[in-house]
């Protein structure tokens, strides 16, 4: 663990966290996380109502409003907001664990991708993000795999916790019907593995998608 509590961490990722995932290309066919986002792609009817809880610059917002649907993103970072407005995402300051500003039920599908590990209480964003989802609405999550370069015996940066099964068990299943979560795992882009001595197939992240 790294943060003491919610304040503390807001406080290192508004003051200090700088990313700009489009600017690193994340998400196409020449990062890592290729198949990362392609899997959350497919996972959106078209022309659904989506929201992105941490939706940095635009990373993967862009791609869903690029497949035919209309996009809001939130981020707790002002200047990452901005970015990604002046790249023609509907976007605004805030928090994953206070989405107030949305009503109950408004969201056809709700996006935390590579966020929830970065909160001190995860579970606080996860019961927003079901509130603000349609019956029948879809949550779809990544988070990287207990056993991937990203997390191990590390802490990444600007992460509160890496998550092994157990836990994402017991947080998504105080708040979805067991029937409804289902697990996937996503393996690095092969280039990336090669490069880093990785086996082919190594595993980067956890996938859930969740139904309300």
């Amino acid at each position: 663990m790294r943060y003491a509590n919610m304040a503390q961490s807001h406080n290192d990722h508004i003051q200090n966290y700088r990313t700009d995932g489009v600017a690193k290309m994340k998400g196409t066919m020449y990062s890592s996380d290729f198949y990362r986002v392609q899997w959350i792609l497919n996972q959106i009817p078209k022309d659904s109502y989506v929201l992105e809880v941490g939706c940095n610059a635009g990373t993967v917002a862009l791609q869903i409003a690029q497949a035919g649907c209309y996009v809001k993103g939130i981020d707790i970072v002002q200047e990452l907001v901005d970015k990604a407005v002046s790249r023609g995402i509907t976007a605004e300051q805030g928090t994953a664990e206070d989405l107030s500003r949305f009503n109950d039920n408004e969201f056809d599908v709700v996006v935390c991708a590579e966020v929830l590990e970065h909160l001190y209480d995860p579970l606080v964003a996860i019961k927003e993000a079901h509130r603000v989802l349609k019956k029948g609405g879809k949550y779809l999550v990544t988070v990287p795999h207990p056993n991937s370069q990203m997390a191990g015996d590390k802490i990444g940066d600007y992460h509160q916790q890496n998550f092994s099964m157990e836990i994402l068990d017991t947080i998504f299943h105080c708040v979805f019907f067991r029937d409804y979560v289902k697990f996937s795992e996503i393996p690095y882009k092969e280039e990336f593995c090669r490069a880093n001595g990785l086996e082919v197939g190594h595993m980067g992240w956890l996938a859930l998608e969740c139904v309300k």
